[in-house]
């Protein structure tokens, strides 16, 4: 009797010392939160003296894994794992939002292959309980329940209440922790996040590519129902057919990641009112000097071809594109792949010079973008993925609007996936 009652109390022991260990591990297994300020520095270690590695933006969820002081740690879309200062997040749990898009699919599974479970309307108010590689899991107000892009749906800001509200920042801190990239003027540096927030129309106008348009500030085009509509937009896939390209780390050709990437951002676009030309659009090779062809035929607004890259450094990723004529492309380039960078999470190569034939032979605006580094392993496991292709679309057609200096802050009548 005495050895059974030491037994049990001895699994008893075990058993709280056993809680006590886990307890930390499961704190934060599902919690997630939501970035309420447009850029947030994402650091090396818990600190605002820690070297920065990355930045998140306003409306990105992540999975927190660990939680010091006041600082989160959480992992990008890179899988790099980095740590924020949780004054600018928000739960992410249940937060409201509506759709943006005039009939937006709902799917079993985040995965443009999963079954389409249902479709809401413009307008319709969701909730969201979950976010996962730039889809949502949500049910709506009338019990649609599924996943959707959340591309396509807007947060309402009521619900999305910064955790700085409880804290006392100074303006120097807060200048050292949120971070505009270059991209906000020094006074929306310094406003308080909730100013960062609305996203006035002074702060896109002080953009990097702006002041590579000879410091010519560009009127706002107010956005109507399809703010591409009347553009001509040339999408090049690049390879096809005798020609591979490279081939990634588990065996997949780049023409076939150009072609399945181009025809997302076809459908992107022409949601968005623009008329789309592919240079092909399937296993078929086509000259260099007939896709810049296409594009003078056609007087195209702008000529994007999609590209993956290759290195024999592994460590080497990130994205990159190329320009020809610096007045007439750089510009596009320049717009593309900042937009790019926020979308895909991916690191900033930068925009280069490069002879190319489809850039040079080209008469109308064209750029050659390299979509991430089929040799990296990181790039790799991310760019090979469905929802990888949606961020491009979303950073190719935000980039565009960069350019053409059209508004879409109002933008709700698109077709979304």
């Amino acid at each position: 009797m005495i050895s059974i009652r030491m037994r049990n109390i001895s699994l008893r022991l075990l058993m709280t010392i056993l809680s006590v260990i886990t307890a930390p591990l499961f704190a934060y297994a599902n919690a997630q939160v939501t970035v309420t300020t447009a850029n947030l520095n994402v650091r090396e270690a818990a600190g605002i003296s820690n070297k920065i590695i990355s930045q998140v933006h306003l409306g990105d969820t992540f999975e927190i894994i660990q939680t010091k002081d006041s600082w989160d740690q959480i992992r990008l879309l890179s899988n790099q794992t980095g740590w924020i200062y949780n004054a600018f997040t928000t739960p992410a749990e249940n937060i409201k939002a509506t759709i943006a898009a005039k009939s937006l699919n709902v799917r079993e599974k985040p995965s443009l292959s999963s079954a389409i479970v249902g479709k809401l309307a413009l307008g319709t108010k969701v909730t969201i309980h979950e976010e996962k590689a730039g889809w949502a899991k949500m049910v709506s107000d009338s019990g649609v329940e599924g996943w959707v892009s959340k591309y396509y749906i807007t947060k309402d800001a009521t619900t999305a209440v910064p955790r700085h509200e409880k804290k006392s920042l100074s303006q120097s801190a807060r200048v050292a922790i949120t971070s505009d990239n270059n991209k906000v003027t020094q006074s929306a540096r310094v406003a308080s996040p909730s100013d960062n927030n609305k996203a006035t129309q002074s702060t896109r106008v002080a953009t990097p590519s702006n002041k590579n348009k000879n410091m010519v500030t560009q009127a706002i085009v107010p956005n109507s129902q399809e703010p591409l509509k009347g553009k001509t937009i040339v999408l090049d896939p690049g390879h096809g057919g005798i020609d591979s390209g490279a081939t990634s780390i588990i065996g997949t050709h780049e023409k076939t990641l150009t072609l399945a990437t181009a025809k997302v951002v076809e459908q992107k676009l022409e949601a968005a009112g623009a008329t789309v030309m592919m240079t092909r659009t399937d296993d078929t090779y086509i000259p260099l000097e007939q896709r810049a062809s296409l594009s003078r035929q056609y007087h195209a607004d702008a000529f994007i071809s999609f590209h993956y890259n290759w290195s024999n450094n592994p460590s080497v990723g990130g994205l990159t594109d190329f320009y020809y004529q610096t007045a007439r492309d750089t510009p596009l380039a320049t717009d593309i792949l900042m937009e790019l960078i926020q979308t895909t999470g991916l690191n900033n190569v930068g925009t280069r010079f490069d002879n190319l034939s489809v850039l040079r032979n080209n008469t109308q605006p064209s750029t050659l973008i390299e979509l991430g580094f089929l040799s990296n392993k990181q790039d790799d496991a991310m760019v090979e993925s469905d929802s990888y292709r949606d961020h491009v679309a979303e950073g190719v057609y935000l980039g565009l609007l960069e350019f053409w200096g059209i508004d879409d802050s109002n933008s709700s009548n698109f077709v979304g996936e």
